[in-house]
């Protein structure tokens, strides 16, 4: 479970979200929807721990993240950021591999025919499923995934929302931001619209 108690948070003197609460079950899958800059991804950040709040707590279970050392905050989420870029010359899968079982992950996301291709010269899609790999790999109990169907065609949506259902049904709790045109959210178990 994942508790959202009264939080401000401000970024260079402006405030993007007010007084918030919010309960993210556990086991599910919650998806953020909004417009670019309504403070989606803000959330997201600060959920993961890598934004503290002004103003209020977010608790991961009985963890505050923004207070949790990163070597422990590894063990308990695995954040897939937009827009992912590699810069190193590892292949795909040695990347996946850096996280933990590679195997499966491939496999689920059809990334066979890419594995041993260098992550420098993946697309853009690519590269987006590539993250995912790598932090489902991380087997943590919460997966935050910023936009991981931006980038995709109609049959890696497919794939990724497939993967994401059944890491939910096994108890982890997955929260995506997902842009206000994301029509077709049947496969969310929750959707969060206003936290403003």
């Amino acid at each position: 479970m994942i508790t959202i108690n009264e939080v401000t948070i401000e970024i260079a003197g402006r405030e993007i979200i007010y007084d918030y609460s919010e309960q993210i079950p556990a086991g599910s899958i919650t998806v953020i929807v909004g417009p670019n800059g309504s403070g989606k991804s803000t959330l997201l950040a600060a959920i993961a721990g890598d934004l503290v709040p002004s103003k209020g707590t977010i608790t991961i279970d009985d963890v505050h993240p923004a207070l949790t050392s990163a070597p422990h905050l590894a063990t308990i989420r695995a954040m897939v950021v937009q827009n992912q870029l590699y810069s190193l010359g590892f292949t795909v899968r040695e990347v996946i591999e850096m996280a933990g079982d590679a195997e499966s992950i491939i496999d689920a996301l059809e990334l066979k025919e890419i594995a041993e291709r260098h992550v420098t010269t993946l697309s853009g899609g690519e590269s987006q499923r590539v993250a995912i790999a790598q932090a489902v790999a991380q087997n943590t109990p919460v997966l935050l995934l910023d936009e991981p169907l931006a980038a995709q065609d109609i049959h890696s949506r497919k794939r990724i929302i497939e993967l994401l259902q059944k890491l939910a049904e096994g108890g982890i709790t997955v929260v995506v931001v997902a842009h206000e045109q994301e029509k077709d959210l049947t496969w969310a178990d929750k959707i969060i619209k206003d936290f403003k």
